[in-house]
């Protein structure tokens, strides 16, 4: 390339287009330390991009020279500012097009990696329970899940979401007001703690006599101790936790297994979309001048249906009451 007083201009590394400044990225706390700097890219390049805590403690985007040996020298240093980014930015593009243009695809990514963590932020705190690592162990229905594979169950306000672990996208759904069946179950464990003794004495009492024989006294004391925590292990290990979930709707049978909550503390824990199941399928609450009414019969057995609604939560107190008062008040 030749400039146009006739002198020879260097060229440019991977010459071409110059990208255009992309949005400055977020940088969190765990990425600014002194010495060796943060770069968004190193891998094949010799110039690259990121930042550093400086030794005043000030932070900073930084342009870098990358060495065959893994040596990293800080070429320019810019306020860590819109403006300080957009320099730093041009001055990577013109150093080193082919480091632009690679830094600026690793900026997408790591852009939809912090859309998809604070999508999947947004919707744990809207959930209602979370049943992380769950395994699918089968069902009916056209749903597309894999049989063995892990998932995570998010009860939300109006419906239960089958999601890839870690993963806010749903591969299934089911709507509480179509769920008829939320059962949990699992064998029992009343003999679980019998069962982690009977092992540890057993073992316990095998290593007492092995130490015994081998070590004498003391050998009795440490063979006992060693072989106890060894059989402890072996009853827990036998009576592993296998809380059975299955939830049917119209369309789907689905069965996952849960290997880390007992069922009656999942039980507990799942009070609260349970309710919201009830809630969804006895229908839309009533408008304030359409208060469902009591079917036909006895002033008693109409008054035992009110109070059903109120005790389910799809009538106020207040509605219980007029329509208590109309009821006894009807000829």
């Amino acid at each position: 390339m030749v400039a146009r007083d006739g002198s020879a201009e260097a060229p440019q590394e991977g010459a071409g287009s110059v990208p255009s400044v992309p949005a400055m990225p977020s940088v969190p706390a765990s990425e600014l330390w002194r010495g060796r700097p943060y770069l968004l890219l190193e891998q094949g390049l010799r110039h690259s991009l990121g930042w550093q805590l400086g030794r005043d403690g000030v932070p900073s985007f930084v342009v870098a020279r990358l060495s065959r040996i893994d040596a990293v020298k800080v070429a320019e240093r810019f306020p860590m500012t819109s403006g300080g980014w957009a320099s730093a930015w041009r001055t990577l593009a013109g150093l080193d097009h082919r480091a632009a243009d690679a830094i600026s695809a690793r900026l997408a990514e790591r852009e939809q990696r912090t859309r998809a963590a604070t999508a999947l932020a947004v919707l744990d705190a809207e959930s209602l329970r979370i049943l992380r690592y769950v395994i699918f162990s089968g069902g009916g229905g056209e749903v597309s899940l894999t049989k063995g594979q892990a998932y995570d169950l998010r009860f939300g306000v109006d419906r239960v979401t089958v999601c890839r672990t870690g993963a806010a996208d749903a591969v299934a759904e089911v709507p509480y007001r179509d769920i008829e069946i939320l059962e949990v179950a699992g064998p029992d464990q009343s003999g679980a703690g019998g069962a982690v003794l009977g092992w540890s004495l057993a073992l316990g009492l095998l290593g007492a006599v092995l130490g015994l024989l081998i070590l004498g006294l003391l050998g009795l004391f440490f063979g006992a101790v060693i072989f106890g925590a060894l059989g402890a292990l072996a009853g827990s290990a036998a009576s592993k936790i296998e809380t059975t979930i299955r939830i049917r709707g119209r369309e789907a049978d689905l069965y996952f297994v849960d290997a880390a909550t007992r069922p009656d503390a999942l039980r507990i824990g799942l009070s609260q979309p349970l309710r919201a199941i009830d809630r969804a399928r006895a229908g839309p609450p009533s408008d304030p001048g359409e208060q469902p009414q009591p079917d036909s019969g006895s002033v008693p057995d109409q008054l035992a249906k009110l109070a059903s609604l109120l005790q389910q939560g799809l009538i106020s107190r207040d509605e219980f009451e007029l329509l208590k008062t109309k009821l006894l008040q009807a000829p």
